[in-house]
């Protein structure tokens, strides 16, 4: 007695076998950006917790997208974009507020040592 292949049951290949056509397969390209040095500065920045929350995401991405979690991948570098684009606007920010502060410390410096003069008598 023979057995034939198992009836078909639409998916797959003539065997019966495997899952639906295109499933299971990483889709074409490369894992998505992770914005690892957005979120590092981010971490630097007025608010490190949104650079925390971001390389968290960040990290999740490479290991998300290589146990097939694509979509899971997708939305950690969407939420990492997001999250190192706030960290890293906040950095330039905090840069650019502290050579202000400086130079403004310096400004007054130069003013107050040349308003200032000496009496002899």
């Amino acid at each position: 007695m023979s057995y034939g292949p198992p009836p078909t049951g639409g998916y797959g290949p003539p065997g019966g076998y495997g899952g639906p056509p295109g499933y299971g397969g990483p889709p074409p390209g490369e894992p998505p950006k992770t914005y690892l040095v957005h979120n590092i500065l981010g971490i630097l920045s007025c608010l490190p917790v949104i650079g925390i929350i971001g390389l968290v995401f960040s990290l999740q991405i490479n290991s998300k997208w290589q146990m097939g979690d694509y979509a899971g991948a997708e939305s950690a570098a969407k939420t990492a974009k997001t999250m190192g684009m706030i960290g890293l606007v906040l950095f330039i920010l905090g840069i650019v507020l502290l050579v202000l502060y400086f130079g403004f410390i310096i400004v007054m410096v130069i003013v107050a040592g040349a308003s200032s003069t000496t009496y002899t008598y």
